[in-house]
């Protein structure tokens, strides 16, 4: 007996040496080419690491899932059996009862603990492979929701069609894509088998599973921005009669979104990042802005989950990476660092303009700004370098100008935090000064008093005319949205803002002629355009009798404003809302202009003010200007043209900040007021009910026009129809409804309705009547 039993494990051994031998070692093709231990994941750590995942294939995919199931066969029966990992030595039930007095099985399951063990780990082993089955069902529907979804995807060349368009159109506007890194991902997608495609999106590597998500967006956005005689071809994409091309566009965006949310959020990659962004982009396009708002606040969230507000990229260089791959993964860096960048001015702008939280915290650290570096023809040759006076600036050298000339917003939104009551001016008066000098680092191919024109002539410029006038918008929306919530206080205040937001009817009215028409669709057309007439309009109604030199220009801009709305409503849903709340304010104006030059002693007397006269800025007579000249602002002008350039040579413009700006204030100079014919034909003693009574402005919530219109449904009660649009009727004395309590037809023509409060602007206007 002892010689058998001696003999037996000598005859069982040479069993398992077999088995072993007959293991297949598999690599990926990657990993095999540099002759690397691959760990034969999908994808392997090795092509995770080097940013490979689109080229880390197996050529023997069944042998490789054969070994890993070996392997974890072999571990677990080493532990003790295949559910042994997940199954704990003793369980929290089976500890009580042992509590209780009872015997420990001691693998005898004769015992009472034994049989209550034998039946909870029956329990648990069923559980266990009902999740088994339940998860291999979730796999599989998921493979056929996402081939359901890459299905609508036209075919290739409708798609180098669209993508040519975007990056032509689309992509200069904001730079959120690098369009080579773009192509290689787009000619990898295009190479995948049909095998490959239908094992499902769990199998292929982080960015190609998102890409197509990216591509979606991609064409939606090229849809949006066709223009008037678009290519016929595109007509067969659509499906249905009485299809436009802006229903397939919403149809792409829509199947992108769905791709995202079908993959969740634990593999997310930097293309997940860009398609959220695009989505936002195309949902503000819409005049979906408060989704827009909750999609952008998501994908920040998306990029914080990957690393994007890191100063540092995770990066792990290898010994055996070659110097290709380095320079690569560097242009990699800078194309991470440009979208978290994008991502966060996004995320101060909409936040000033809707009266929104940011989802950026202003306390965290903030991450180094990508290089301004021209982008080469091969990546993996040329490594990020600043670009020189002699290169022409690229769309990147705009975005990184556009991050400083609206730093300051994120001082000027913790300061309406920070001062609820509007009582800090000794602090927006220093600021003021800052952005002044912040105005006089602009490039010179930037500015659009006395620009550099040298590079205007290259067909990679083609965008820099526009870009100027956007400055000269975006530096003036920043003044404006310092001062806003003081204009109904302060009187300086009011100044500084009025001449900010006709600068920014300027531009916005040179930037339209330098766009064509399929650029209707964007939303900056509407957003700026609509706060600053507003703001002025709101500044002239309250206070007639101030800033009188300026009268002439906002009325004109006003008539340019409604005729570029009208313009555009066709294509700009936005513009179309906005358009009747701007006829009411329109008769609303020219009432306040008519009353201050023919008072009426009928009108409804409101009820004296709760606050004491120190604290009320009463706005003073007008007088014919030969007698009194005009006081001057406490603001500084906007610097000169040749003070700029002198400034401005030699200084490196992404330096100078809110925060790092140096204190020296810019010499005030007293403004020269030209005349007016309108303030002149108005110029009169103030209407008796605004002598005799102090209206308590300073109750008033600061204004926040794109707020209300997106947010609170405001409108009007008939649409704003019917309503005279004629500039010369502003001052006509025979100009219907002057006396009356009606304006151009019934009193519904100039009410406001929404879901406003009693002290807002709009609530206020429907009571008060100059």
């Amino acid at each position: 007996m002892e010689t058998s039993t001696d003999q037996s494990p000598r005859s069982i051994s040479p069993l398992k040496a077999p088995r072993k031998r007959k293991r297949i070692v598999i690599s990926c093709t990657e990993c095999h080419r540099r002759k690397q231990k691959c760990d034969r994941a999908s994808p392997c750590s090795n092509c995770v690491v080097r940013n490979k995942q689109s080229l880390c294939h197996y050529e023997n995919e069944s042998a490789r899932k054969q070994q890993l199931l070996e392997e974890s066969i072999d571990r677990s029966a080493e532990d003790g059996g295949v559910y042994s990992v997940i199954k704990p030595a003793e369980s929290n039930t089976a500890a009580q009862f042992s509590a209780f007095g009872y015997a420990k099985s001691n693998g005898n399951n004769n015992t009472t603990l034994g049989i209550f063990k034998k039946i909870e780990d029956n329990d648990t082993n069923s559980a266990l492979i009902s999740s088994l089955h339940s998860t291999s069902g979730d796999h599989s529907g998921l493979r056929e929701e996402y081939k359901s979804l890459i299905r609508q995807l036209p075919a290739k060349p409708f798609i180098e069609q669209l993508v040519a368009t975007y990056f032509q159109e689309v992509n200069l506007q904001y730079y959120p894509l690098d369009e080579g890194i773009f192509r290689d991902l787009l000619r990898s997608w295009n190479n995948l088998s049909y095998s490959a495609l239908n094992k499902g999106p769990l199998e292929l590597s982080g960015d190609l599973q998102f890409f197509p998500g990216l591509l979606f967006q991609i064409l939606a956005l090229a849809l949006q921005f066709q223009p008037p005689d678009y290519d016929p071809s595109l007509d067969s994409l659509k499906y249905a009669a009485a299809m436009s091309l802006d229903d397939l566009a919403t149809d792409y965006s829509k199947s992108g979104s769905q791709i995202l949310c079908l993959l969740g959020k634990r593999n997310t990659t930097l293309v997940a990042v860009q398609a959220g962004f695009l989505r936002t982009q195309f949902m503000k396009n819409c005049g979906l802005v408060p989704e827009s708002w909750h999609n952008l606040s998501q994908t920040i969230r998306d990029a914080q989950e990957i690393g994007l507000h890191k100063e540092v990229f995770d990066y792990r260089r290898k010994p055996e990476t070659t110097p290709e791959e380095v320079l690569e993964n560097l242009w990699f860096e800078q194309l991470r660092r440009r979208v978290w960048m994008l991502l966060s001015l996004w995320d101060i702008h909409m936040a000033v303009v809707l009266g929104r939280p940011t989802t950026i915290d202003s306390r965290d650290a903030k991450p180094t700004f990508p290089i301004d570096a021209p982008i080469p023809k091969n990546r993996r040759e040329v490594a990020p370098a600043p670009r020189t006076d002699n290169d022409p600036p690229t769309p990147l050298t705009m975005l990184l100008w556009n991050v400083e000339v609206v730093a300051p917003l994120w001082d000027i939104f913790n300061l309406e935090k920070e001062d609820p009551r509007q009582n800090n001016i000794a602090k927006v008066e220093k600021m003021h000064e800052l952005l002044g000098q912040i105005n006089m680092h602009c490039p010179p191919f930037f500015r659009h008093q006395n620009p550099d024109t040298t590079f205007d002539h290259l067909p990679e410029c083609s965008w820099l005319p526009a870009s100027r006038q956007y400055f000269r918008n975006a530096t003036n929306f920043t003044i404006m949205a310092l001062h806003r919530p003081y204009i109904f206080t302060n009187p300086s205040s009011r100044t500084a803002a009025l001449k900010a937001g006709l600068e920014i009817l300027r531009a916005q009215r040179t930037y339209f002629n330098l766009i064509k028409v399929n650029h209707y669709k964007m939303f900056a057309l509407v957003l700026n355009t609509f706060d600053a007439i507003i703001l002025c309009s709101a500044i002239y109604i309250l206070h007639p009798c101030e800033n009188g030199e300026d009268l002439d220009d906002v009325l004109q801009h006003f008539n340019f404003c409604m005729e570029r709305f009208e313009t555009i409503s066709p294509r700009n849903s936005m513009a179309n809302d906005a358009l009747s709340v701007l006829k009411a304010i329109h008769v609303r104006l020219k009432r306040a202009l008519v009353q201050a030059k023919y008072p009426v002693n009928t009108l409804p007397t409101p009820a004296p003010s709760s606050t004491s006269a120190s604290n009320y800025e009463s706005p003073p007579e007008p007088r014919i200007k030969d007698e009194i000249p005009a006081k001057p602002s406490v603001y500084p002008p906007p610097p000169d043209a040749s003070q700029e350039q002198k400034s401005a040579t030699g200084t490196p413009y992404n330096l100078p900040t809110i925060s790092n700006l140096t204190t020296s204030a810019l010499p005030p100079s007293a403004p020269t007021p030209g005349t007016s014919n309108a303030w002149d034909a108005f110029s009169a003693p103030l209407p008796t009910p605004l002598q005799n009574q102090n209206y308590d402005f300073s109750s008033i919530a600061p204004l926040q026009p794109m707020h209300d219109l997106l947010f609170n449904d405001l409108g009007t009660v008939d649409g704003g129809g019917g309503l005279d649009l004629g500039g010369g009727a502003a001052l006509d004395p025979k100009w219907n409804g002057m006396y009356g309590a009606s304006v151009g037809g019934e009193e519904g023509a100039w009410q406001f309705e929404g879901d406003f409060g009693n002290d807002s602007f709009w609530g206020f206007m429907n009571s008060y009547h100059p």
